[in-house]
């Protein structure tokens, strides 16, 4: 995930409610709000993207 879809993730986070902050994307992700900034500059792995957009899409944790 590149650096300029993850802060349009933030974005849309923060436009559609689900957040009011960084630190709460970085909550909601389970990471600290260090790694959103770095995120913010250096982008993101899959892991991370397939999570933004579960979180985005307001899908629940699988639990089998």
């Amino acid at each position: 995930m590149p650096p300029s879809a993850f802060n349009a993730w933030l974005a849309n986070m923060k436009a559609s409610g689900l957040a009011r902050s960084d630190a709460q994307c970085a909550k909601a992700l389970g990471i600290s709000t260090n790694s959103v900034v770095s995120m913010k500059k250096r982008g993101a792995d899959l892991r991370t993207a397939l999570a933004c957009r579960a979180l985005l899409h307001r899908l629940e944790p699988y639990n089998g």
